[in-house]
């Protein structure tokens, strides 16, 4: 079981992923530019109001900063891109994901990368490691390189 704020970033990312699939190639899919040029689409708007109203509600007093409707200055919040690719989900190319974190005075807490269209998850917890799609993450140093590499 993960702990408390690993699991509701978990199930924050089950709500993006079920919002954001079925208008991946969608046919009827809006796609505008933002102020800087870069694409938004009305998945990337419903995924990050609705991450916002679920936070409201269950954790009553936490923020949110999210691409697409800015900082609410709040020392605890969830850190939220509804959807990082937006070109290739608007696009239809599924290399793309929806990217959660929790941070609190500046520290990162957890975070979770849920990659719907290539049936991938990454999530982490400081203190209780890294996992993909249910499996722990190990890193080892490499011989050759000084970085560890992780599988």
């Amino acid at each position: 079981m993960p702990p408390r704020d690993v699991g509701f970033a978990l199930e924050l990312a089950d709500l993006a992923d079920a919002l954001s699939l079925p208008r991946f190639r969608a046919l009827d899919l809006r796609v505008e530019r933002k102020r800087d040029l870069t694409p938004v689409t009305d998945a990337d708007r419903t995924v990050e109001r609705a991450l916002r109203e679920r936070i409201d509600v269950r954790r009553r007093g936490e923020g949110v900063l999210g691409e697409e409707e800015g900082d609410d200055g709040s020392a605890v919040r969830w850190v939220i891109d509804p959807i990082d690719g937006t070109k290739n989900f608007s696009r239809g190319v599924p290399v793309r994901a929806t990217p959660i974190a929790l941070e609190r005075e500046g520290e990162l807490v957890c975070s979770v990368i849920s990659a719907p269209a290539l049936g991938h998850r990454w999530w982490a917890a400081r203190g209780e490691g890294a996992f993909r799609d249910r499996e722990r993450i190990r890193c080892r140093r490499s011989r050759v390189s000084p970085t560890p590499r992780c599988r």
